[in-house]
């Protein structure tokens, strides 16, 4: 790696730890999180757009498009942060982008531990905890490839991030995903008790997975819910979100039964993350 692009990953090292990861937590907005850079390089320099919380590049123009703007890419990627901490950036802001559609790029938020995210909105303190429906081994499995030399090359049944954008597998994993969220409701009830106390929690689980593509699979697991009685008990209402899809369903316990929010995100149908619809407007200026 040259010297050029050393620099521009130790300031973007910097800005990462200062806004997440410091001994003062910061308030930030998504709005401030969206930050632009200039990369010099010898014969030319480069300019975009990088958002320090799921590190993706919205917008590169310059003397480091194609191959050199990936490598760059992964190299942020292995020195910066982590699959299971880029998720959580890029759950918690599809998730404001649906409940707070007009509001969303402005409220202020803390990433924290136990929960994830403490979000203010309005007089309301709400805490966000964020989890994958995803099997140990394979999750274990998709961090070595994450983290080798081989990572643009796909792994049979593990779903991965490949220059910055979610990918299905060709084939549907072993494990349904009725099991993996039942586990998950049960491992997080547990630990919620020993969380900071806000006034609301929401519990998001990132499920990209073929269980969960339209708004069929999305009665699936409210009928499940429904059935087990999972939210009637537990401290937090759910969050299901395929990140690949776009598709998002929050649901609740009320008057004896399950629940979904009719939000912006239910009336849509596959749609795309914030991040992905940036990424495309940009490329067409």
């Amino acid at each position: 790696m040259n010297q050029y692009m050393e620099s521009f990953v130790r300031k973007i090292h910097f800005q990462h730890h200062k806004f997440f990861k410091g001994k003062r937590r910061k308030i930030v907005t998504y709005h401030k999180c969206i930050k632009n850079f200039i990369m010099y390089r010898g014969v030319g320099f480069a300019r975009g757009k990088i958002n320090l919380g799921t590190l993706d590049i919205l917008e590169l123009a310059g003397r480091l498009q194609g191959k050199e703007e990936a490598i760059n890419r992964r190299i942020i990627d292995k020195q910066i942060s982590t699959i299971n901490q880029r998720n959580e950036f890029r759950s918690f802001f599809f998730f404001l982008e649906k409940e707070y559609s007009t509001t969303y790029f402005h409220l202020p938020f803390i990433k924290s531990e136990r929960p994830d995210f403490i979000l203010r909105y309005n007089d309301e303190i709400i805490g966000i905890e964020i989890t994958e429906a995803i099997n140990a081994g394979d999750a274990e499995q998709r961090s070595k490839v994450y983290k080798s030399d081989l990572r643009g090359r796909k792994a049979k049944e593990i779903e991965q991030y490949i220059d910055q954008t979610p990918v299905l597998s060709s084939e549907e994993p072993k494990t349904p995903l009725n099991k993996l969220i039942t586990k998950r409701l049960k491992d997080k009830k547990e630990k919620f008790e020993h969380f900071q106390p806000v006034d609301r929690e929401v519990l998001i689980i990132i499920a990209n997975h073929y269980g969960f593509k339209n708004a069929r699979d999305i009665e699936k697991i409210r009928k499940l819910l429904e059935r087990q009685g999972s939210l009637k008990e537990d401290p937090f209402s759910l969050v299901v979100m395929n990140l690949i899809h776009g598709v998002y369903a929050h649901y609740r316990w009320k008057a004896g039964e399950v629940i979904v929010e009719k939000n912006e995100g239910m009336r849509k149908k596959n749609v795309e993350p914030i991040w992905e619809k940036e990424r495309k407007t940009n490329r067409k200026k």
